[in-house]
């Protein structure tokens, strides 16, 4: 644990002490990369080296590479780099790949060839297995009750190489590459549900029946000493978010729509330090499928921003991978649609509207020679049309005050 006091956040409106540094972004493609049509259709994608949470690092790519793991409904897991060059980790065959994290490569460095960087891979698929690659090979597998729905990385400092696990059965679960630390199963307890209103239909009602982990991740709040500690958010399709430390809930919060993703970071806050370990990921936003956005800050939500369509994933960036100093993260919020947007101090900043309905969507902390950008999945042509998917690789340009 850590020590760190910051005021409570008011919801109304921009911090008055925190000036804005620019006034938007500019988004632009700037590269396309074609994979294999024999990998088959992807359905899941994550970028390395990670921006995401307080992790990037300037110059990380330099003259180096970007990685991506893409997983598809055939079963195939390949890495496939910014050169376009590619490597399969998994053969098609096997269940359809519904979730991948890219991540820093466990193995000892003596191991880690200066070549190619292969960072390590855990992926989940239909049949709920979760499967870490190491160097390029099959490490470990496990296995929960059902289709893996989620998977993000463990932010603690004290437990690097770890992740959590979210499966269509509300199992959510800490895991490394040799074992799993704990599994829980979310549940509201004497906590009522949110009641569904007398004209919705019988969809709305089925959908919260669905025990379904829709997101995770971790995240650092600080309790009434001011101590910083580490939890698992969860975020259950049935309507509630909990937050669970090493396995048990300690706080749940019912929502009115179900929320779609959780993002960690640091949002909305007049005084912002990352010298602390966990300081980079004291917040979560929290996305729904209304649009709406909102900031979970010392256990409370506050609102954050409303955008038009409902919300498929969240992202943040930190501010210092554009303007070299701190401040609250930029958001990036994929969307059910062909829209993404970009929010930064409870303001759409940009958007972006690509000539597709993405299959999946990530963010890369430095793409050499663009730097911070999003990756959209271009799925396969329809209509007969003999292709592959496609990465689409877009920049993200501030547009600075002044």
């Amino acid at each position: 644990m850590a020590q760190a006091k910051r005021p409570r956040l008011s919801s109304n409106g921009s911090d008055a002490s925190s000036l804005p540094l620019f006034c938007g972004f500019e988004l632009t493609e700037k590269k396309v990369i074609s994979l294999p049509a024999s990998l088959g259709p992807v359905s899941a994608v994550s970028a390395w080296p990670t921006g995401k949470a307080g992790h990037f690092t300037a110059g990380s790519t330099a003259d180096k590479h970007a990685v991506f793991a893409v997983g598809t409904s055939h079963g195939c897991i390949a890495l496939v780099y910014s050169d376009e060059s590619t490597v399969v980790l998994e053969s098609s065959g096997s269940s359809a790949v519904l979730q991948l994290l890219a991540k820093d490569s466990s193995a000892p460095a003596s191991a880690i060839s200066d070549a190619k960087p292969v960072p390590d891979v855990v992926a989940g698929d239909a049949d709920g297995q979760v499967l870490v690659y190491v160097l390029g090979r099959v490490f470990s597998r496990n296995t929960l009750p059902a289709p893996i729905s989620t998977l993000s990385a463990d932010l603690n400092p004290n437990m690097p190489s770890s992740f959590s696990v979210g499966d269509m059965s509300g199992t959510i679960a800490s895991c490394h590459a040799q074992d799993t630390l704990w599994r829980a199963q979310l549940d509201m307890g004497s906590q009522a549900l949110p009641v569904v209103p007398g004209g919705a239909d019988q969809r709305a009602a089925a959908r919260l029946l669905d025990p379904t982990v829709n997101s995770a991740c971790s995240v650092w709040l600080s309790d009434n000493h001011g101590l910083l500690t580490s939890y698992v958010l969860a975020a259950s399709a049935r309507g509630f978010i909990q937050l669970l430390s090493r396995g048990i809930p300690v706080h749940t919060i019912p929502l009115s729509t179900p929320c779609t993703s959780v993002c960690p970071g640091v949002f909305v806050a007049s005084d912002i330090s990352r010298e602390l370990p966990g300081s980079s990921y004291t917040q979560a936003i929290v996305g729904d499928r209304s649009g709406q956005l909102l900031v979970l800050d010392n256990f409370e939500l506050v609102p954050y921003a409303q955008v038009e369509y409902p919300i498929a994933r969240i992202f943040s960036l930190p501010l210092r991978a554009f303007v070299g100093r701190d401040g609250p993260d930029v958001v990036v919020c994929a969307t059910l649609s062909d829209t993404i947007y970009v929010l930064h101090q409870r303001k759409i900043v940009a958007t972006y509207s690509a000539a597709f309905w993405p299959s999946a969507v990530d963010i890369v902390a430095d793409f050499p020679g663009i730097g911070p950008a999003i990756v959209l999945v271009e799925p396969e042509a329809l209509a007969g049309k003999s292709s592959s998917s496609s990465l689409h690789i877009i920049s993200l340009r501030p547009l600075l005050d002044g």
